[in-house]
């Protein structure tokens, strides 16, 4: 009776883990790619915070990280490293920040490129880097004078 009590256990505790495993997020493409759309896109914290804003690196932690839950197999290493990174820089004290980017820049660099390719590949998504517009230096309305 007592063997056949912890059977029954065993097996509502492997069900109840199967359950958790099948409710938990969606690890294809399809479901990476749909979340990678939300924090890339014009909603997303590094689009609606200012840089500075000490809510933004904390926005960017939580995205990556729901990216990461949702990271199938084959790009899953990649979110590691970005959210490792991240969550290193949002624990350094301010005047660490650029040690810790100093060194990362190059594991840095490379899951960047690796997520931009997947992006592309995977998810037809083109992830286009914020960078400042640039600001004429003259008034292109003025004209300039004509000498012969």
């Amino acid at each position: 009776m007592i063997q056949q009590r912890g059977r029954i256990s065993a097996a509502a505790l492997a069900l109840a883990l199967f359950g958790a495993a099948c409710s938990g997020p969606d690890h294809t493409s399809a479901g990476f790619c749909s979340k990678l759309v939300e924090v890339t896109g014009p909603g997303a914290v590094e689009s609606v915070l200012v840089p500075g804003d000490p809510a933004r690196i904390d926005g960017v932690v939580t995205e990556l990280s729901e990216l990461h839950d949702r990271a199938p197999e084959e790009i899953s290493t990649t979110t590691r490293v970005l959210l490792t990174f991240f969550r290193s820089y949002q624990r350094a004290a301010r005047d660490e920040r650029r040690d810790v980017i100093a060194e990362n820049e190059l594991q840095l660099s490379q899951a960047s490129l690796e997520l931009d390719q997947y992006a592309l590949d995977e998810c037809g998504l083109f992830l286009e880097r914020s960078v400042p517009t640039p600001r004429p230096t003259v008034d292109p309305t003025i004209q300039a004078p004509i000498t012969d």
